[in-house]
């Protein structure tokens, strides 16, 4: 019984050692799965996690992708309005745009207007003012107006004035000029029509560079403005009232009220105004083609006045601010007063006068210009 026994535990010793050695074989599949399952796990949220940084950097570039498309627009626009302003050919100038000086700083011109010619699309009116600056000048200070030349910026073709005495202010003397007292000028360029710049040369002026050309259409009114005589009336309500009529009214029929073109005249020393400009007929060849200019000369000035302050109202020319053609007198000597003198007029006496120009009759508004007074722009014609 006893060896028995012992055989019993014998054998059972031997079945519980493989199963002892089983179950610790068990238990490390076992870890091993779980540490390979964490594992897995742990690589899947590492690369959610990758994944969801990914797609959080992905809309912060969308914005940088699509900021570029919005930043070329932004830039479109701008240059569109430049590149639309830069012709310039229906803009003109602007005041205090083009100066430059003269005669080694004894003058200075500055151009109003440069603007197409009504009905002659390859001619460019250039229309400029020029103001004494020095005491000291003699009566060799000239500038040739006529001789005004320009070029293109691009092509660097020359283009010469039409006609130097017909269409041009011919020369303008510094020696016949006072200070503070402009005197405006023009001459007629022939230009190409496809041209919208020019760098124009004044004789004894330095050059003005990219100078943009008005359309015809531009009215002469706002490329002249300011040399418009409405600034220079006395009664400012009076000079605006007239300007806001003679538009409204045909140009043709229009009579020029009191007070609507008054200019000073020989700097401060006198006045002008124009009392009338009417057409009548030739009494010899019976045409229309006559305009009477009637205008009053005033003296302003108690003293500094001498015996050479002189008005050449023979002198007086017309011009078309449309086509800028150039209006003589009929007869000097027998169609005009010839001189006023403002030596011989007392302070604040008026002496009138008349002066008749030859202008066609299909013509209904004037620029005046008198010889030592400042020009009269657009001044209507009446029958």
């Amino acid at each position: 019984m006893a060896l028995q026994e012992r055989d019993f535990e014998k054998s059972n010793r031997r079945i519980e050692a493989p199963r002892r050695n089983n179950g610790s074989k068990y238990f490390l599949v076992a870890l091993l799965s779980v540490l390979s399952t964490l594992g897995l796990v742990a690589a899947g949220w590492w690369l959610y996690q990758r994944m969801q940084q990914e797609n959080a950097i992905a809309p912060a570039e969308i914005p940088v992708t699509t900021a570029s498309p919005t930043v070329s627009p932004t830039i479109s626009p701008t240059v569109a309005p430049s590149a639309a302003v830069a012709p310039a050919p229906s803009l003109g100038i602007q005041p205090g745009q083009f100066v430059q000086p003269a005669l080694s700083n004894k003058a200075q011109v500055e151009l109003i207007a440069v603007r197409r010619i009504l009905g002659a699309p390859d001619e460019v009116s250039v229309d400029m003012r020029i103001n004494r600056l020095a005491d000291d000048v003699v009566g060799g200070d000239l500038i040739n107006v006529g001789g005004t030349t320009a070029r293109n910026p691009i092509t660097s073709e020359t283009y010469q004035a039409l006609d130097p005495l017909k269409r041009s202010s011919a020369t303008v003397s510094l020696y016949q000029m006072r200070r503070g007292q402009p005197q405006e000028a023009y001459v007629v360029l022939k230009v190409p029509a496809g041209v919208n710049a020019l760098d124009i040369y004044v004789d004894q002026t330095q050059a003005f560079k990219n100078v943009p050309i008005a359309d015809a259409n531009a009215s002469p009114v706002s490329g002249t403005a300011p040399a418009s005589p409405v600034p220079t009336i006395a009664p400012s309500p009076q000079a605006q009232a007239p300007a806001t009529t003679v538009p409204a009214a045909p140009a043709s029929s229009a009579d020029i009220q009191p007070g609507q073109f008054v200019q000073p005249a020989l700097g401060t020393k006198g006045q002008v105004e124009l009392l009338s400009v009417k057409r009548i007929q030739d009494p010899d060849s019976r045409n229309r083609d006559v305009v009477n200019v009637q205008m009053r000369v005033r003296r302003l000035s108690a003293d500094r006045v001498v015996g050479g302050d002189i008005i050449t109202v023979g002198g007086t020319t017309g011009r078309n601010p449309e086509t800028s053609e150039t209006y003589k007198a009929v007869d000097l000597i027998n169609r005009s007063t010839g001189t006023v003198s403002l030596f011989q007029l007392r302070p604040q006496a008026s002496a009138d006068a008349y002066v008749w120009l030859r202008v066609p009759e299909n013509v209904n508004s004037i620029d005046l210009y008198v010889p030592e007074v400042q020009a009269f722009k657009n001044v209507p014609i009446s029958k």
